[in-house]
């Protein structure tokens, strides 16, 4: 059974988690939404009853989430200096160095899951994370797409989707401590998901997961 006290679930706007009722969720432990995830929740009962927190890094979705009336006291926008990868990620690995000189944009979700390490969550089950997707029609797609801020100049290349791997395998090796379950359907595993190789790290289909709910 979950400690709701030290879970945390990391809810990224892959198109993966269409059809997972996120209220299910709640109570369960604390919900770190990011950018538009807000907008489903407008109009429920109680108003905006998720996400617990909603993280984005991006000026234009920002200006969006002030102007609403979504409250701000549990908006986390994190320090020009955290939006982007860590300088010691980019130094020192050839590999990094090859695909980009210079450390690149972070994305809203992986910095949800450093808010979620920060409050010192150590139990953390992460949801449309779909830059590990094999099929990169998945991999690249967005449930927001066509909205407000998400146009086409908005959508994940090739080259983001490598370099988000490159940096959540930094923070699993980072974070020894914290367990990282990522969270797909059961036919988008069996289509194949880059799992990460950690020990901390591990798979899981929506299914397995409700039997721990």
């Amino acid at each position: 059974m979950m400690k709701p006290e030290k879970t945390a679930f990391i809810i990224g706007n892959g198109g993966s988690r269409k059809g997972f009722d996120l209220l299910l969720l709640k109570d369960k432990g604390t919900v770190f939404g990011c950018n538009a995830l807000y907008r489903d929740y407008q109009k429920s009962s109680p108003k905006y009853v998720l996400p617990d927190y909603l993280v984005a890094i991006d000026s234009p979705i920002i200006t969006e989430i002030e102007s609403s009336d979504f409250p701000s006291t549990r908006t986390l926008f994190p320090p020009e200096e955290e939006r982007w990868e860590p300088v010691e990620l980019h130094w020192g690995r050839a590999v990094n160095k090859q695909w980009n000189p210079r450390r690149p944009r972070s994305n809203a979700g992986m910095n949800a899951i450093l808010e979620a390490i920060k409050k010192e969550y150590t139990e953390l089950y992460i949801f449309g994370f779909d830059f590990l997707v094999v099929d990169q029609n998945t991999a690249m797609s967005n449930l927001y797409d066509g909205t407000n801020c998400y146009g086409l100049d908005t959508r994940a290349t090739l080259q983001d989707s490598r370099n988000r791997m490159n940096y959540l395998g930094w923070v699993l090796e980072n974070y020894p401590n914290v367990n990282f379950v990522f969270c797909y359907t059961h036919n988008t595993i069996h289509n194949g998901i880059y799992a990460p190789q950690c020990k901390n790290a591990c798979v899981s289909d929506f299914d397995s997961l409700m039997k721990l709910l």
